[in-house]
């Protein structure tokens, strides 16, 4: 069964994965990438030719379990995270805005400026 359709720029990355059977397969742009079987999951590895044709993209995609039994997949081309799940420690949330944390949320500009505090959040 599909589970995952990740298009990347003008490719797309399948993950199939059989909770019943413990197989997995991983396709890029509808081509066997790679495959296994295992019970909590396990990592894939495969490079793929850049589109500009001089260099070679390597992926990994590592597919788990959560602690609730649902199937958890991460995307990793050349080191770099393209999809994380929410066991993969990779954030950009201020942890002071965090549930439980008394501050006040900040306004983020488009425009790189520095994060102001949102005074009017909480009128």
């Amino acid at each position: 069964m599909r589970i995952l359709s990740l298009p990347i720029n003008d490719d797309l990355l399948e993950v199939h994965n059989s909770m019943w059977t413990g197989e997995e397969k991983i396709y890029f742009n509808g081509q066997l990438a790679s495959a296994g079987t295992s019970v909590f999951g396990r990592s894939h590895y495969f490079t793929v030719d850049t589109p500009s044709g001089d260099g070679i993209d390597k992926f990994r995609v590592e597919i788990g379990m959560s602690w609730i039994g649902g199937v958890t997949v991460d995307v990793f081309r050349n080191d770099r995270c393209l999809l994380a799940s929410s066991k993969t420690p990779i954030t950009r949330v201020d942890a002071r805005l965090l549930e439980g944390n008394d501050s006040k949320p900040y306004h983020i500009k488009r425009d790189g400026q520095e994060p102001v505090l949102d005074d009017e959040f909480f009128v």
